[in-house]
């Protein structure tokens, strides 16, 4: 039986995911505006995701990422950082599929990255709500915050686009990688 990921998109996708977290944790962006870590975050996940362009590869890197933030507890939620994690990494991966894995175009990075960087604070909210933080609190902040997530995972994801095209460019990967190795 043929395994689903090669050894190579294992590696790659482990790395860029374990790179999430040392992105978030390393580079802290002072603006202090809700969702600007999404400008980080959304470059290693759409270029693995856009590299390997098969059915959950973000979430493979959503769950490495998840692991590490929860093991180190690093984010506000601690052990629970992991369903952030894997949230946006599905996400990615569900809008990545939809878009035919076309990352040649900055309008599709822009989406990708700004609905991973929004599904990433739907399920921050919904964590704490489950905790308890009142809804009125979350409701006044979630305005903002929304706004701000989807610019900031937008612009992370046109980026991502735009290192994915030089990396083609230079021949670093080419559209047959994903078959270079059957």
């Amino acid at each position: 039986m043929k395994p689903y990921f090669q050894l190579h998109e294992i590696a790659l996708l482990s790395l860029l995911g374990a790179l999430i977290f040392v992105l978030r944790l390393v580079f802290k962006i002072p603006i202090h505006v809700p969702g600007s870590s999404g400008l980080v975050w959304v470059l290693p996940l759409i270029i693995g995701v856009g590299i390997v362009r098969k059915p959950g590869a973000g979430l493979y890197m959503g769950f490495i990422s998840g692991i590490l933030a929860s093991f180190f507890g690093v984010g506000a939620l601690h052990v629970l950082d992991i369903f952030k994690y894997l949230a946006m990494g599905l996400s990615v991966d569900l809008t990545s599929m939809l878009f035919f894995y076309r990352f040649s175009n900055p309008i599709v990075g822009c989406i990708v990255g700004a609905v991973g960087n929004f599904t990433k604070m739907l399920v921050n909210y919904a964590v704490q709500m489950l905790f308890g933080v009142q809804a009125t609190f979350i409701l006044v902040g979630i305005t903002v915050s929304a706004t701000t997530h989807l610019i900031f995972g937008g612009i992370g994801g046109i980026l991502a686009v735009l290192i994915l095209s030089r990396l083609r460019r230079a021949g670093v990967i080419t559209e047959d990688d994903k078959d270079a190795y059957n």
